[in-house]
């Protein structure tokens, strides 16, 4: 006897009560899939015959489901932010409340319409990077992931959105062997501490690499913030999701090692603190000694020695200076910090990779009208550089 479209559907949610708290949504969801219908035709033909094979499907399938098996891998397939994505147990499940760090992130691109360079880190599925180049044109997106087989994954939910041309893909650790600066910065990593995972059924179902934020849960995502200092442009974005209780640590964190940008928290609908959001300074800075200085104000003009030796003045973002300071000009006191604006260079500004590190040089003179503040930068005791005071506005 043949099963209809209203009888299996009853089935399955009866049989899902047992397991699932969205049974209803849950079979719809299963019957959809396998007879490759929408929801609205399940409800507008609930006499429906279904033949032998279909029957069979859906019967297999609700098996996996009842030993505890997720939805979307059972079905292969999810969607994020109005879009499909292959899934497999290799990725995360992706979740409601990563869409608002994408919703941020593509208001940031649409009010930046001159930031083209995105960095996914820790892709997964590709849900976030993919989305942004499905719904900006204009953007360029490198995925990176440490799972090859979660960066196989994505890399097929590109082709399947035919986004290839505007994708790469390369398999990292974090920000390890990345070069180049990018404008916008996003990553959903591993933030559950370590031995509250594991009493969580979500261990047993999802892959502990895209879960294991480590003891605190903090880990993965400091040692992003400390990689990104060197990838992110001066003006950029940084958004990170984190768990709801990280919130107040992420927020020192994060102005630790920013101390020049605006750092905040972004909230989800419940009220909860979902994401990180760093905004960086647009200014760069150069160091200089006092007499230099001197020298550029009698003149009305900044010129480096660099520029007669080199062709171009060594400059940094903000987030560089102490390790620029500490590495040329350790015990040196009075030293000049040059807090400039690269929209009011008239001299051509390059960033080119150092030690694997993105700064920015500057190919000719500076004008002092770009120079928006001035900062003496003073060592410690021992001659280094440990702190510097940010311009007042």
């Amino acid at each position: 006897m043949e099963n209809t479209v209203q009888q299996l559907y009853l089935q399955v949610s009866q049989a899902l009560s047992r397991v699932s708290e969205t049974p209803f949504l849950d079979a719809q969801v299963l019957l959809s899939h396998f007879l490759e219908k929408p929801h609205s035709w399940l409800m507008a033909h609930p006499e429906a015959s279904l033949n032998d094979q279909q029957t069979d499907k859906i019967y297999h399938a609700l098996n996996r489901l009842q030993l505890g098996e997720p939805l979307p891998y059972v079905i292969a397939r999810w969607e994020f932010y109005g879009l499909d994505f292959n899934l497999t147990p290799d990725v995360l499940i992706p979740r409601p409340e990563t869409e608002l760090l994408v919703e941020r992130a593509l208001d940031w691109l649409h009010h930046h319409p001159t930031s083209h360079k995105v960095i996914d880190v820790g892709t997964g599925s590709g849900c976030i990077g993919i989305s942004l180049a499905a719904h900006n044109p204009n953007v360029h997106v490198l995925l990176t992931d440490i799972s090859l087989p979660a960066l196989k994954v994505a890399m097929a939910n590109a082709e399947m959105h035919a986004l290839s041309d505007r994708l790469e893909f390369q398999q990292a650790d974090l920000l390890n062997g990345v070069t180049g600066s990018f404008d916008l910065l996003c990553a959903n990593l591993p933030y559950i501490p370590r031995d509250a995972l594991m009493r969580l059924p979500v261990a047993d179902r999802e892959p502990l690499l895209a879960l294991d934020g480590g003891l605190r849960g903090l880990e993965i995502t400091t040692r992003l913030l400390d990689q990104a200092r060197e990838h992110v442009m001066p003006g950029g974005l940084m958004l990170l999701e984190i768990e709801s209780s990280q919130g107040i640590e992420i927020l020192k964190i994060g102005r630790e090692y920013y101390p020049a940008s605006k750092v905040q928290l972004l909230k989800d609908l419940a009220g909860h603190d979902r994401c990180v959001e760093i905004t960086l300074t647009s200014l760069i800075v150069h160091l200089c000694q006092p007499e230099e200085w001197r020298e550029a104000v009698d003149s009305g003009v900044y010129r480096a020695d660099s520029l007669n030796s080199e062709g171009f003045i060594h400059c940094s973002r903000p987030d560089q200076l102490l390790q620029v300071g500490n590495r040329f000009y350790r015990g040196i006191t009075q030293m000049k910090v040059l807090w400039i604006d690269p929209k009011k260079i008239t001299a051509e500004i390059r960033w080119e990779t150092v030690n694997g590190a993105s700064f920015p040089h500057i190919y000719g003179p500076v004008d002092l009208a770009s120079v928006s503040a001035v900062i003496d930068l003073q060592p410690d005791s021992d001659g280094y550089y440990r702190q510097f005071n940010l311009p007042v506005d």
